[in-house]
């Protein structure tokens, strides 16, 4: 067996004894809550501090157990799934806010099946929406920190964009997003721009009049020379045939993982030829194929050493 194989199968046995500890952690809660005299015997006036102080939870996983535990006496099937080892105690803690009698087959499912994030969008859907007022604060080191409230639209289009403009994160986009709106739409800078068109113009007449026209457009001729050479020495690959791959691909990453999932990422993706160019690879549609950084860079010192 190989050695990815025998490390995926350990991590598999290694989350199903993590669930199987969640649940009985969570049992033991309630029996520690449904025991007489049980905080007053260990001296603490809360279970929360309890968990915190003496057991070792930390404050979030302290609020998990107990929000679940509370939930699960309106809900038993909370219990019954965390006893079965297909999901965990945080997920679980998302939908009680909106599991009922009614639904609880619906969200048990959903915490089974979507992502933590997916989870938490669907639960935000159902729950009601109360604005909030935008909130900017200090951060540290002359940073602000700002919190806001935005359509998931608004979300989608920025991810995109942070995916198009390969940035790290979201405040990059932000000032990209700014800075390029303000160049284009603010009226001060319209203004210095046609000002400085006015300039390059009055400057281009005068340098006419005094060595004349011919003599003006010969060194742009030299230039578009120098450039085409400079354009021949770094091979491209075809425009139309870029935006071919980026179609039939979706810019999303084409590589294959171990349960033959495809890779979810957009960011930082590239071209890669199946068949290298040393090779004799061809820039053609069929030897072409959208990968993420991490991947293309994995399959080059994976295969090509």
């Amino acid at each position: 067996m190989q050695t990815h194989q025998i490390i995926h199968q350990k991590l598999v046995q290694a989350v199903k004894s993590l669930r199987k500890n969640e649940a009985e952690i969570l049992d033991l809660i309630a029996q520690a809550d449904q025991t007489k005299d049980f905080l007053m015997l260990v001296q603490y006036p809360s279970l929360f501090s309890y968990c915190v102080k003496e057991i070792g939870l930390t404050e979030a996983e302290t609020c998990n157990f107990l929000a679940l535990y509370k939930k699960s006496k309106e809900i038993p099937a909370l219990t019954e799934a965390i006893q079965s080892g297909e999901v965990s105690v945080s997920k679980l803690r998302h939908i009680c806010p909106v599991i009922t009698a009614e639904n609880q087959n619906h969200w048990i499912e959903k915490a089974k099946t979507e992502t933590n994030k997916n989870l938490i969008d669907e639960v935000a859907k159902t729950s009601p929406y109360t604005k909030r007022k935008t909130v900017l604060k200090p951060a540290g080191e002359g940073m602000k920190r700002l919190a806001l409230d935005i359509t998931p639209e608004l979300m989608e289009h920025l991810l995109r964009l942070q995916e198009v403009l390969k940035a790290s994160d979201l405040a990059q986009v932000i000032e990209v997003a700014v800075l390029e709106t303000l160049e284009r739409k603010d009226p001060v800078k319209k203004a210095d721009r046609a000002e400085e068109r006015a300039k390059k113009k009055e400057a281009s007449k005068k340098v006419e009049v005094e060595t004349g026209a011919e003599s003006v457009r010969k060194p742009k001729q030299e230039d578009s020379k120098d450039s085409s050479v400079a354009k021949q020495t770094r091979k491209a690959l075809p425009k139309h045939l870029v935006h071919a791959i980026n179609r039939r691909d979706r810019g999303q990453c084409c590589y294959y993982g171990v349960r033959n999932s495809r890779c979810d990422s957009k960011y930082r993706v590239e071209i890669h030829h199946i068949e290298p160019v040393s090779r004799g690879g061809k820039d053609e549609y069929e030897n072409l194929v959208t990968l993420c950084h991490d991947h293309h860079k994995l399959i080059h010192e994976t295969f090509f050493g």
